[in-house]
């Protein structure tokens, strides 16, 4: 069978299999995420019905999943918000980050990892969901409450905070040192780029979609946005970092142009489809019979990602002068994993720096709380409601 062939079965096998599962988990009021992921588990290559055998046609699914998942996000993620964020909601990201990259290293440590597995479980636990949240929220009719607003606003910060750190770990696992100086430098490249493409992009955006709107020919925009998501992921790899901050910027850069809905609209089908193929193509990924011998970092993480994200965010809502209920519902809100803990974990994959059991491990953490995600947003946000 050709290689062509085998990638249509296995494309087929997937969106088949992930439209059932997803299915149900919408009628049972479950997380879309979680739905795909049990439908990637089980016809993945380590499940009870292995449709799916190359791992390394998942790995190019995935690829181009991440793109477009990154590209989403940053289309919804226009400067002017983050203009409107201030100091409160970076604030409180930092706090979060920070607190969560260093219980989340001494747990690493502490179970005898190696410096990879240790740092990259770091980062992975030190991003709360967007996709969870947001979801949640705009089910519950919230988006548009004071505290709703805040959450936005700290997960925009820590999504940004996410794309900078893969690109920092992507750089200095390249160039094999992490000191001190190394860091800071490969910030400010980091930082240059991202300036310098924003820069480039509000320039050049608006002229450039004007030009192509007088077409009126929908598919020519399309090919063009997301040429321009690919084509800066590219460069952006190719530069020493990761292909995510590309597909970030591009979506940043086109945010900020009058046709940013129009954009959104049109990759909309698109951009879910590969969405869900990425969380079914992860969950194929997990070799879940590693779990019972690893039942306790699984636990130990567990608890330690809740109550770490839970006591952060509390702290830092508390340090800017807000009252302790608000506090705690702000903090249990935020207590779960999602989407870029695992993008964070395919880019040290895809290095080769981690061990094969941070995937099955943190992937099984990324399942338990987002099944318990939503049951702590509904009951953080019925303790803020007294604020609106």
């Amino acid at each position: 069978m050709s290689v062509g062939i085998e990638l249509v079965g296995d494309l087929g096998y997937l969106l088949i299999v992930c439209a059932g599962v997803g299915a149900l988990a919408y009628i049972f009021k479950q997380p879309m995420i979680l739905g795909f992921l049990v439908a990637g588990i089980l016809i993945g290559p380590f499940g009870p019905f292995p449709l799916i055998k190359s791992t390394e046609m998942l790995h190019s699914f995935t690829d181009i999943a991440i793109v477009l998942l990154l590209f989403g996000v940053g289309l919804a993620f226009p400067l002017k918000q983050l203009r409107a964020i201030g100091k409160l909601g970076a604030g409180i990201a930092v706090i979060e980050v920070l607190v969560m990259l260093g219980i989340g290293f001494a747990v690493g440590a502490g179970l005898g990892w190696s410096f990879y597995d240790a740092m990259f479980l770091a980062a992975a636990l030190s991003i709360s969901s967007t996709a969870i949240i947001v979801k949640v929220l705009e089910d519950m009719g919230k988006m548009d409450a004071t505290s709703s607003i805040l959450m936005i606003g700290v997960l925009v910060i820590e999504d940004l905070v996410a794309v900078v750190m893969i690109s920092a770990m992507h750089s200095g696992v390249v160039s094999g040192s992490f000191d001190i100086m190394q860091i800071l430098t490969t910030i400010g490249q980091i930082g240059l780029f991202i300036g310098g493409t924003i820069a480039a992009g509000v320039l050049l955006m608006p002229k450039l979609f004007s030009l192509i709107s007088k077409l009126e020919r929908y598919e020519i925009t399309v090919m063009f946005a997301l040429g321009t998501a690919f084509g800066l992921s590219f460069l952006s790899h190719e530069l020493g970092f990761s292909a995510a901050t590309g597909a970030f910027l591009a979506g940043v850069i086109i945010a900020g142009t009058k046709f940013s809905d129009q954009v959104s609209t049109l990759i909309s089908p698109t951009r879910e489809i590969f969405t869900a193929i990425f969380f079914v193509t992860i969950g194929a990924l997990m070799d879940l019979s590693a779990i019972s011998q690893f039942w306790i970092p699984v636990a130990i993480i567990t608890v330690v990602t809740i109550l770490g994200k839970f006591a952060a965010v509390y702290g830092g809502v508390r340090v800017f002068g807000f009252d302790k209920q608000f506090a705690i519902g702000i903090g249990l809100s935020m207590a779960q994993l999602g989407e870029f803990s695992l993008i964070v974990l395919k880019t040290g994959q895809d290095l080769g720096v981690i061990s094969a059991f941070l995937f099955p491990i943190v992937g099984t953490v990324v399942v338990i709380t987002t099944f318990i995600g939503p049951l702590l947003v509904k009951f953080g946000t019925r303790l803020v409601a007294v604020y609106e």
